[in-house]
């Protein structure tokens, strides 16, 4: 009896000697390789970014007022000044395209690839001279010429309100203040006095209320505006030899006739 139990132990033996381990045990502690998967970057987030534009103007296709070729060719020509006296600031040649939305709410914003949007408010009640909107197509030009975007997780669903856009361009007040100063160099080179970029951000603060959609925190354009005096004391030599502007153009208020019929 005792020689049967000791045949059936070294049955039980010798049969898990040659049992096979699956390979997936025994890879058990390999390290799982993801080489071929990487995290989302900046880069990403800006290309994410620039398919909204087709996202946003069908949502509001009805609201999108149609430009004569003769004011894209304006407006394009304001782009066209602005980057040949700053060549070593725009690496390459820029196709811009421009957007106006029909809206009480004033608002303005660019997305990656030139693609500029303004509001029919915005141009209707607070653009009143050229300077003006020279300073508002070269505030979105550097954001968009930069890159300027803060890294966000957006989830498609195949529409984007206006709100929600704004709030996904929204920047610290320290970024802002960044694209005023290089805003001042462009515009020296430009030969626009300074004065109008400073008056555009006056009007932003006066009628904070008017432009909470925009700014998020309406509190914020004071310290903005502040920040850019500061800027522009400790700069004045550089301001005293400005080109100062002279008025505006036919041009200007043919663009701004059509958009309030």
């Amino acid at each position: 009896m005792k020689i049967k139990k000791l045949i059936v132990v070294l049955f039980f033996f010798v049969s898990c000697g040659v049992i096979q381990v699956p390979s997936s045990f025994k890879n058990e502690k390999k390290e799982i390789n993801l080489s071929s998967y990487r995290e989302l970057d900046q880069a990403d987030f800006v290309d994410h970014l620039a398919s909204f534009e087709s996202v946003y103007t069908e949502e509001y296709a009805s609201k999108l007022q149609a430009l004569s070729s003769y004011n894209e060719v304006y407006l394009a020509g304001i782009v066209t000044k602005i980057t040949e006296s700053n060549e070593l600031f725009f690496k390459k040649k820029v196709k811009p395209k421009f957007y106006i939305v029909t809206s009480k709410t004033p608002y303005h914003f660019s997305l990656p690839g030139y693609k500029f949007f303004f509001s029919s408010s915005l141009i209707e009640k607070y653009i009143k001279n050229e300077s003006i909107l020279i300073c508002l197509i070269t505030y979105e030009l550097i954001r968009s010429e930069k890159n300027i975007y803060k890294k966000s997780i957006i989830i498609p669903t195949g529409s984007m309100s206006t709100n929600k856009i704004l709030s996904l361009l929204r920047l610290e007040t320290k970024d802002k203040v960044e694209i005023h100063k290089w805003a001042f160099y462009l515009l020296k080179r430009m030969g626009l006095d300074v004065d109008s970029y400073l008056s555009w951000l006056q009007i932003k603060n006066r009628n904070s209320l008017d432009f909470a959609l925009q700014l998020g925190d309406i509190q914020s354009i004071s310290r903005e505006e502040a920040l850019y005096k500061a800027f522009l004391i400790q700069n004045s030599e550089r301001i005293d030899n400005f080109k100062k502007y002279q008025g505006s153009s036919r041009k200007f208020y043919n663009f701004i006739n059509k958009i309030k019929r």
